[in-house]
């Protein structure tokens, strides 16, 4: 199986013959015995390596888990001693590991010496599809639809600003008043995007969007030369806004928040990792929200 999914991860039997460092007949000989084994075919040969095929697809999710239950379970029983050993991985959207990755990391080295943390960025919907596939232990995403096999816990709210080149007034404003300057969002696809154009039709206004920007720094620099206005949490600005290059603005009437939502797998078991890291992560939202280091934030 690891010989399996190696290959499907490099999309190579030469490549993964090398980072087993098994011969590549040899490797060649497992995959092929296994598709004998299973009356399927697995992997599909091309000019420039291979692909999975449905059935290739489904047994390399499903080896993953395998092997992370072998690995956890490994872990477990070699820990007598009581310490915490082994690698978790955790999924954060862009904007909160910039807030979040580095005070965890400084605390898992501080706590727990001997844990080799892994922290992968990506929108809610690429986090909760790596919960599903079991590539993830931990996820932390905007609030989005349920998803099955993955269970969640609400861990904090985040509010939105209107965000303005300098110089512009710094009082509240209503949310109607908002979504009529000249905006610089992201595509309907992205999720803030949703979250504001629900807003809007609760409120029966139609945003003004000159521009739409799925990069966050490009976005965030077009408001800074004076290109128009955009809707983002505080602490995507924080730092450009305490400098006086930005102004944020809060929106009334109603406020525009988003709930930000703590994810684990139901389709596998916990390792030992899971429950004190957890607990790490908890503490540690709660001290950057409450020493004002997570601006625009409740618990």
């Amino acid at each position: 199986m690891r010989s399996f999914v190696q290959t499907v991860d490099l999309g190579s039997i030469t490549a993964a013959a090398e980072r087993l460092k098994i011969a590549q007949p040899a490797l060649s000989r497992q995959i092929q015995a296994l598709e004998q084994e299973l009356g399927v075919t697995l992997l599909r040969r091309h000019g420039r390596g291979v692909v999975p095929t449905a059935e290739g697809r489904t047994m390399a999710e499903r080896a993953r888990q395998i092997l992370n239950d072998i690995d956890a379970m490994a872990r477990d029983v070699v820990a007598s001693d009581h310490r915490l050993r082994g690698t978790i991985t955790l999924g954060l959207p862009p904007t909160v590991a910039e807030v979040l990755a580095e005070p965890l990391v400084s605390e898992t080295l501080r706590l727990h010496p001997e844990v080799r943390m892994r922290i992968v960025s990506g929108f809610s919907g690429h986090v909760q599809d790596w919960l599903q596939r079991g590539t993830i232990d931990i996820g932390v995403t905007y609030q989005s639809r349920r998803v099955p096999l993955v269970r969640s816990q609400p861990l904090l709210m985040e509010r939105l600003f209107l965000i303005e080149p300098a110089g512009a007034p710094e009082e509240p404003l209503l949310l109607a008043e908002a979504l009529n300057r000249n905006l610089i969002l992201p595509s309907p696809d992205h999720g803030l995007r949703r979250l504001i154009d629900d807003a809007a039709r609760e409120v029966g206004v139609e945003p003004r969007v000159g521009v739409e920007i799925d990069i966050l720094p490009t976005l965030i620099s077009f408001v800074e030369r004076g290109a128009g206005s955009t809707i983002l949490p505080l602490v995507s600005v924080f730092r450009k806004v305490n400098e006086g290059h930005l102004v944020a603005r809060p929106i009334r009437a109603p406020s525009v928040d988003r709930l930000l939502v703590l994810w684990t797998p139901l389709n596998r078991e916990t390792s030992r990792l899971t429950g004190p890291f957890l607990d790490m992560l908890n503490a540690t939202v709660r001290r950057l929200v409450t020493n004002g280091e997570w601006p625009g934030t409740e618990l």
